[in-house]
């Protein structure tokens, strides 16, 4: 299983992230932060979990490589900050929400922790990012898939419980511990 973290460039071309298995913080578990940290920020992005085995789908077929949706959380150094490649093999660099189906109008509602909503339209955003990635990586059922384009950057204080949701389902939740 691969985790990919999509950009696209000004130019339109893909810029990719690669997160190991191991820097994956799954099923709610909690984050520790190091000794002298008091808080962590993150940048949220939306995510789509690859449900089918696939090479150089085209963008008009993508819709049909992926079968749920979730957010996804990546520990950044500060709000605005770009993260470096150890910051995406750190552990628990990247936390994964709970899966759900993907929103059938195409339309993602995010409701922050500090009561902040956003709206993404980012269908045809992963749509893209399919075609673009499989036209040199095979996809297989598992992997996923974040689009950094669509992101959203919270700081939450040791032993707090951040929670957002996508359409009203709680889907991201964790303890900082």
């Amino acid at each position: 299983m691969k985790t990919l973290i999509v950009r696209f460039a000004p130019d339109g071309k893909p810029q990719l992230r690669q997160v190991p298995d191991s820097a994956l913080l799954t099923g709610g578990r909690p984050l520790f932060l190091g000794e002298n940290d008091t808080e962590a920020t993150f940048t949220v992005m939306p995510a789509v979990r690859i449900s089918r085995l696939g090479l150089a789908i085209s963008r008009r077929f993508a819709a049909r490589y992926y079968d749920a949706a979730t957010l996804v959380a990546l520990r950044i150094p500060a709000v605005g900050a770009t993260p470096s490649e150890t910051d995406l093999v750190a552990d628990s660099a990247l936390t994964v929400g709970a899966w759900m189906p993907v929103p059938e109008d195409r339309i993602w509602n995010i409701e922050c922790p500090d009561g902040t909503a956003t709206r993404w339209q980012v269908a045809d955003n992963f749509e893209r990012a399919i075609e673009a990635v499989s036209e040199r990586s095979t996809f297989k059922t598992g992997d996923i898939l974040a689009l950094a384009d669509f992101s959203t950057c919270f700081t939450a204080p040791r032993d707090s419980r951040p929670e957002w949701a996508l359409n009203s389902a709680a889907t991201l939740h964790f303890k900082i511990k």
